[in-house]
């Protein structure tokens, strides 16, 4: 488990904006209500202060009913609390309705945070040690602005160095919207969609392909995982009169925030047979997509990584699809790769690779073929200009490992395989050195013929003729693979940030399979 996170929703129920679809556009704030949550919130982030260090506390997220950034004293907490050394981050939901640089004065007033005026540069603008800890979450509403403004201040706030997610609600009729959206944000911002509630019918399959390509963790918001309170043991929900959740839409647990101790605190309680939002599901310790946002996958914003590794299969492409790369994809990948090196990682050997793939192989700067058996990476050399214009990064060399499987087994494997009605592949690479000029085989693979599964004795066998345990054996689809027993995509991924000079924790991997679990561990640590 790691460090907690509190989300904190107020006793604010208004709202600026008029969506058709929303209770709270519908009520007008009275002075008594707004002074009643202006003194919940302060008496909230006075408890933070005394408790974050003793309760490990690393995040603050301010998830209102209605529109909290229109009023000054939510600026003037989430400053303090960013001032705050124990915090990592502290976040606020809002429709971006608020001025910017006048509340983002007021942050740094609270957060008594001098680097803007001592002129500090972040990288993105000038800002300080708070800033940096601000998260933004953004949501879009059509009805109520338009591209252009919503755009501008999404551009303003990551060039005041706020930490910014963007997204809106997955409304089938805005589809095309959303898509201008996505071309009109930097590449860096990630953009999601919320399945959208009350639509009457389920998504049809172009709508969800659609809003995948816009998002590519939208198919956890049609699928809601099933709840799990073992999962939520680093976090807490607190209404404004301290009563407290594990989360958003979980049973109001005993105790109260402001008496209770930690054990109590967070104690997982849940009730709900389905994590049926983000915020249920986004704080879960066994979201798929932590490692991709980082500590804090709450607040939606990805985690900035030296290298990516990324898997063909069900991640660059759907699942059972033989072809090559979408325009889509191409697209995306030019832009990752501007901000870091890109590498492919994949169970699939070099040959297949090339084969499917043919010039796109150009997008990635290496890759880890058949699971790690054949690791191999291009050093490039900055771009230059020539004549006024900007030249493209030149290879220098390549650089490649090749962990050998031993063939002395392959009249029995060629035995079996006739036994299975399957037939036996062999992937060599010639070994560079001219005193070593050999082929090597990396990978065995006994594919079965008219996509035939295989069956647990038929592995037994293999596995039988292999007992030396110098190979591995796994299944994919209706392919047997051998590859060398000490390799896979983890140490592959080792092999690669090595040569980098970045720790696997610098890297991100992302990988939907059985094969992606080593990558994804070696990379968050494990």
């Amino acid at each position: 488990m790691g460090r907690k996170t509190i989300c904190y929703r107020g006793s604010l129920k208004s709202c600026n904006y008029r969506c058709s679809y929303c209770p709270f556009s519908k009520h007008r704030a009275s002075a008594q209500e707004l002074e009643k949550d202006r003194r919940s919130f302060e008496r909230f982030c006075e408890s933070i202060a005394d408790r974050a260090e003793k309760f490990d506390i690393g995040a603050v997220f301010v998830v209102p009913y209605g529109e909290a950034s229109i009023h000054r004293w939510y600026w003037e907490g989430l400053g303090r609390l960013a001032g705050l050394d124990s915090l990592e981050r502290v976040g606020l939901q809002t429709n971006l309705s608020f001025l910017v640089e006048e509340c983002l004065a007021v942050f740094d007033l609270y957060s008594g945070d001098t680097d803007r005026e001592n002129g500090r540069e972040s990288g993105r603008g000038i800002c300080g040690e708070a800033r940096r800890k601000l998260c933004i979450w953004a949501t879009f509403h059509p009805e109520m602005t338009d591209l252009d403004t919503f755009v501008d201040k999404c551009h303003r706030l990551a060039g005041n160095g706020v930490n910014l997610c963007v997204g809106a609600v997955g409304a089938p009729q805005n589809i095309s919207l959303l898509g201008r959206l996505r071309e009109r944000l930097s590449s860096d911002l990630y953009l999601w969609i919320n399945k959208m509630d009350g639509l009457g019918r389920a998504y049809t399959e172009e709508e969800k392909r659609a809003f995948l390509e816009l998002d590519p963790f939208f198919g956890l918001e049609c699928g809601s995982p099933a709840a799990d309170a073992a999962m939520c043991s680093d976090r807490c929900f607190v209404e404004a009169d301290g009563r407290i959740r594990t989360c958003n839409i979980s049973r109001i647990k005993e105790g109260n925030w402001y008496q209770s101790e930690a054990a109590e605190i967070f104690h997982s309680l849940c009730g709900k047979k389905r994590c049926s939002c983000y915020l249920a599901y986004g704080g879960r310790v066994d979201f798929e997509g932590r490692q991709f946002f980082g500590a804090y996958p709450i607040f939606r914003v990805p985690k900035r990584y030296k290298a990516v590794f990324l898997d063909l299969d069900g991640t660059l492409v759907p699942e059972k699809h033989r072809g090559g790369l979408s325009d889509s994809v191409r697209r995306k990948l030019l832009a990752l790769r501007e901000k870091c090196p890109v590498f492919l990682a994949t169970s699939m050997p070099a040959e297949e690779v090339r084969r499917r793939l043919g010039d796109d192989l150009d997008l990635f700067q290496g890759a880890v073929f058949a699971s790690g058996a054949y690791v191999w990476m291009r050093t490039m050399e900055e771009a230059g200009k020539a004549d006024g214009r900007e030249e493209k990064p030149k290879c220098i060399e390549d650089r490649e490992v090749i962990h050998s499987v031993d063939l002395k087994e392959l009249p029995r494997l060629t035995e079996l395989a006739a036994q299975c009605n399957a037939v036996v592949r062999i992937y060599r690479k010639r070994e560079r050195e001219v005193d070593m000029a050999k082929e090597t085989a990396y990978k065995i693979t006994l594919v079965k013929r008219h996509n035939g599964a295989w069956k647990e004795q038929e592995c037994q066998k293999a596995a039988k003729i292999l007992s030396t345990g110098d190979d591995r054996i796994f299944v994919e689809d209706h392919c047997l693979q051998i590859i060398a027993a000490h390799v896979n995509k983890g140490t592959g991924v080792r092999e690669i940030c090595d040569w980098l000079g970045i720790r696997p924790e610098e890297a991100v991997a992302v990988g939907n399979g059985r094969e992606d679990k080593a990558m994804r561990q070696v990379c968050e640590g494990k």
